[in-house]
């Protein structure tokens, strides 16, 4: 005769699955968090010491060596300039792990793939969105 009595059932608490998701995404921003701190100190520490170093642009008696230094400084310059974006975009997600909105594309807000956070960490977009910026910047 089977038991209907619900007293004699004891319940058993699992850990859900989508708590020890939870708890490793959550490692893996700790993670993530304590890399970009230590990527943006030291592309600051860089971008201090690129600024200490550069000089009034010298003269040089030869118009190829002053072409030199110009091309050199360009280039000095194109550096510094792709490294503040990089800071830029390393706060906009360390700002995004605090407000728990990490992963998610800031156009179409669909889930950043792992794997595109894995390879770029400080991705904003999902690759369908940035190839539609990229398309739209090129076509300007």
């Amino acid at each position: 005769m089977p038991n209907t009595s619900s007293s004699n059932h004891v319940s058993r608490i699992v850990p859900s699955k989508h708590l020890n998701i939870h708890r490793q995404k959550n490692a893996n921003y700790a993670d993530l968090e304590n890399e970009l701190t230590r990527l943006r100190a030291r592309l600051t520490r860089e971008t201090m010491v690129s600024h200490l170093i550069t000089t009034e642009p010298e003269l040089f008696p030869d118009p190829i060596d002053q072409a030199a230094s110009e091309y050199e400084s360009d280039i000095a310059l194109s550096v510094k300039l792709l490294t503040i974006e990089k800071l830029r975009r390393i706060e906009q997600v360390l700002t995004s792990l605090h407000t728990r909105s990490y992963g998610i594309c800031s156009r179409c807000n669909h889930q950043i793939p792992p794997a595109r956070l894995r390879v770029q960490p400080d991705s904003l977009y999902c690759v369908p969105c940035l190839t539609i910026i990229e398309q739209q910047s090129d076509g300007s």
